[in-house]
C-alpha cells in the first residue's frame, strides 16, 4: 500500500496523507483523525518502504515568485544556477523538474505532491520571514537558493551580500574620495537587508561622509532606477562622488538618468555595481561590480542536497558564498 493509494482511499491529496504520516500541521482535526484510522486500519507503516523504492532519482527546481522582478526579471541571474544544478544533477543520474508558484503560496506547497521527488532546490530570493511558515508544509530534503533565511531552520545557500558590499565600498575608498552615496532597493528582501548592513559598517570603517540625504532610494527595475534617479537629480539632490548600489539593475537605470542629465561617469560620479549581469559588461560606460558565483552555487547547492537525501540527515547548513570584484570603467580610480 503506497501514500497515493491511501490518498485515493482518504479521497484527500498524497500530500495530505504525508503531513499526518509525518505529524505535521496543516491538516485539520477531523480529517488527521480519519486519515489516521484508515491508515491504522490497512496496516500501513512508512517503514515498509525499502530506501531503493523510495529514491526516485527526482530534483524539483521550484521557483516562489511573488513580485517578479527580482526573479522573472533577473532571469539571467536565477537561470545560470539552474543551469549547474541540471549539469551536476545529470553527473549523479538525478532528473531535474522546473516548477513557478505565483500566488498562493502557502496553499500551493501544501498540496504539492511530493511523492514524486526525492528533494527540492527552492529559489527564496523574494520570500521573507512571514513566508517562513509555508516551509513547513515541505516534505522532502530541500535546500533554499538565494536567501540565508537567518530566522529559520534549514539548509541555505546564498552569496556574501555583507562582505561583498562591503568589498565593494573598500574600492571605492580607495579613489581617495569620502564623498559617499548609496542607491538603496525600495524593496527589503534578504539580501538587500544584508547588504545595507554591510554598507553601514563601511561607511564607518572606511571614514566616509554618508547620511541620509546620501541615501537615494529607488525600485529594483531598469525603469523604476531611471525614473527614481531623474526624480531625484529635479529635486536638486546632491549626487556624491562615489557611489555603491544595491545590484547592477539600480546601478543602470540611475547611471541613465545622471548621464541624460549631464553627469560624466565616472568623472563626475563613480558607480560600482552588485551581480555582474550580462548588461553590466555591455553598459557604457561597461559597470564595475562584484560578481556573483552562480556556478558555485548551483554544484554546492546540488552536493548538498543530493547528499542529504542519500544520508537522510537533518543536520542543516548555511552556507555564503564569496563573489569577485569585476573592475571595468565605471569608477575613476588612479591609485588600484
Amino acid at each position: 500500500m503506497t501514500v497515493r493509494e491511501i490518498a485515493k482511499l482518504a479521497g484527500v491529496s498524497p500530500a495530505t496523507v504525508s503531513l499526518v504520516i509525518n505529524n505535521k500541521p496543516g491538516v485539520g482535526d477531523t480529517k488527521r483523525m480519519q486519515v489516521q484510522k484508515l491508515i491504522k486500519e490497512l496496516g500501513y507503516s512508512a517503514k515498509q518502504k525499502s530506501v531503493s523504492s523510495d529514491i526516485k532519482k527526482n530534483l524539483l527546481f521550484l521557483k516562489i515568485i511573488k513580485i517578479g522582478f527580482l526573479v522573472d526579471q533577473n532571469s539571467g541571474f536565477i537561470n545560470r544556477i539552474m543551469d549547474s544544478i541540471q549539469e551536476e544533477c545529470n553527473k549523479c543520474g538525478y532528473t531535474l523538474q522546473i516548477y513557478s508558484i505565483y500566488d498562493n503560496y502557502e496553499k500551493q506547497l501544501k498540496e504539492l505532491d511530493y511523492s514524486q521527488y526525492d528533494g527540492i532546490f527552492l529559489v527564496g530570493t523574494e520570500i521573507n520571514e512571514t513566508d517562513y511558515k509555508g516551509l513547513d508544509y515541505i516534505q522532502k530534503p530541500y535546500i533554499v537558493l538565494d536567501n540565508s533565511m537567518p530566522f529559520y531552520d534549514c539548509n541555505t545557500i546564498t552569496m556574501d551580500n555583507e562582505l561583498m558590499i562591503i568589498n565593494n565600498i573598500k574600492y571605492l575608498s580607495s579613489t581617495q574620495e569620502t564623498d559617499f552615496g548609496y542607491f538603496r532597493s525600495s524593496f527589503n528582501s534578504q539580501n538587500f537587508l544584508e547588504r545595507k548592513k554591510g554598507v553601514n559598517i563601511a561607511v564607518k570603517r572606511f571614514n566616509l561622509q554618508f547620511n541620509s540625504k546620501r541615501e537615494f532610494i529607488m525600485a529594483p527595475t531598469l525603469k523604476d532606477s531611471y525614473e527614481g534617479m531623474k526624480k531625484y537629480i529635479e529635486e536638486g539632490r546632491h549626487i556624491p562622488k562615489i557611489v555603491c548600489a544595491d545590484n547592477d539593475i539600480i546601478a543602470i537605470g540611475a547611471m541613465n538618468a545622471l548621464k541624460e542629465k549631464g553627469y560624466r561617469i565616472p568623472e563626475d560620479v563613480s558607480i560600482i555595481g552588485f551581480d555582474d549581469i550580462f548588461l553590466a559588461e555591455t553598459n557604457n560606460p561597461p559597470l564595475t561590480t562584484n560578481h556573483v558565483q552562480r556556478t558555485v552555487i548551483g554544484k554546492l547547492a546540488t552536493k548538498r542536497l543530493i547528499g542529504q537525501i542519500k544520508e537522510n540527515s537533518e543536520i542543516h547548513n548555511k552556507t555564503t558564498v564569496s563573489g569577485q570584484l569585476i573592475i571595468r570603467k565605471s569608477v575613476l580610480n588612479k591609485f588600484f
